[in-house]
């Protein structure tokens, strides 16, 4: 198993996302089906998804597929290549256990695990917690690009 924290500009390059849109922090660590992540950016005033300056609970969908994106970026690093981009097609089982992210005075803790990855599919549970508040749970599914699928 390799197990590796990462954040700050290398993190960042691993994520489509740019600017403000870069959720999370740090991982924290991963292999080669899971991977731990660590933000406080739920608590910025100016996150780019609030909404009449609250931050809704539905969001934890995006720090889990944000999560599922570093996962995929550092596996694809590992084998010499780079993760093409992808599109979230599904949410399922989804439970969220709060009402707004902005209560949250802790970190944010994100785990995904990976349950299928095949032909440009995959498959993964996301967790969000903190150390005494479990936050959100469910599944998310992605396509991702590849030349044969343009």
């Amino acid at each position: 198993m390799l197990a590796r924290s990462l954040e700050g500009d290398e993190l960042y390059t691993l994520l489509p996302h740019g600017g403000d849109m870069r959720l999370i922090e740090k991982v924290v660590d991963w292999d080669e089906t899971k991977i731990q992540c660590q933000t406080s950016s739920h608590r910025n005033s100016d996150n780019p998804l609030r909404s009449n300056g609250r931050l809704s609970a539905v969001h934890a969908a995006e720090y889990g597929a944000q999560t599922m994106a570093l996962h995929g970026g550092l596996l694809a690093r590992q084998s010499g290549q780079q993760q093409p981009g992808g599109y979230l097609v599904s949410l399922r089982g989804v439970k969220l256990h709060i009402r707004y992210l902005d209560e949250l005075d802790a970190p944010l803790q994100i785990q995904a695990t990976q349950l299928l990855a095949d032909s440009g599919n995959m498959l993964y549970d996301f967790v969000l917690k903190t150390e005494s508040v479990l936050v959100a749970e469910g599944r998310a599914a992605v396509i991702v690009h590849s030349e044969q699928n343009r």
